[in-house]
């Protein structure tokens, strides 16, 4: 993990899509997320409201959701050991929303990425969704593709074609779990920039495949449960 460049403070305000509320006396609830997705960043903590809500970050860390009032809430990234935000801004969340806030790009030009996160909507069902999201400082813009093991790519049909970094394709249903296999290729092409092997996406269940920046060089992944 690299460590040279300067910190930058970043303040924004973002206002979710599913809606803004005021924070005032609401006993109602929403869910956040923390995704640490900056190569070179340290190790943060992320502070909902002024309180500690996770603790030590490392790059390609996830955190679990974090029960907080709906409406206005603040959240800011700050280093471990340091009082100086890397990112400090109001967050506008909806009753009962899902969203993952995504720390991405180098310190030096941090691009903070909010996702609303889809939840399951039923238990009888054997369907399940996948999306996948590119924060790979280094990959640019890719074709994706989710097949099933051993499925030639040459016949089969990109899910999204040239996804940028801080971009995400939309989920896909899988009409029952099972094994699929994500591959991210140069655009128009079958060069494989990445390919995840068999992944396992359980029935029921909505999954996010994050791409990023191995440590060591290369690309890398990680799998996260959207609910």
């Amino acid at each position: 993990m690299r460590w040279a460049a300067p910190v930058v403070f970043v303040s924004l305000v973002l206002f979710f899509a599913s809606g803004c509320g005021g924070g005032g006396g609401s006993s109602s609830t929403a869910n956040l997320r923390f995704v640490q997705g900056s190569p070179d960043a340290p190790a943060v903590n992320l502070l909902v409201n002024g309180t500690t809500e996770t603790s030590n970050m490392l790059y390609g860390n996830a955190s679990g959701y974090v029960s907080v009032k709906a409406g206005t809430v603040h959240v800011q990234v700050i280093p471990v050991n340091s009082t100086k935000p890397l990112l400090d801004q109001s967050v506008s969340l909806a009753d009962s929303a899902h969203e993952t806030l995504f720390l991405t790009g180098p310190v030096s030009q941090l691009k903070p990425l909010v996702l609303k996160d889809g939840v399951a909507t039923s238990t009888t069902t054997t369907t399940n969704n996948v999306r996948v999201v590119n924060i790979s400082t280094q990959m640019g813009p890719a074709d994706v593709y989710l097949v099933a093991p051993g499925v030639n790519l040459g016949a089969a049909t990109a899910v999204a074609s040239g996804l940028a970094f801080g971009q995400n394709t939309t989920y896909t249903t899988f009409t029952q779990g099972g094994n699929y296999e994500v591959y991210m290729t140069v655009p128009g092409s079958l060069t494989v920039y990445l390919a995840t092997g068999p992944l396992t996406f359980a029935s029921k269940l909505v999954q996010t495949v994050v791409i990023e920046d191995a440590p060591a060089g290369g690309f890398t992944f990680s799998v996260l449960d959207d609910q």
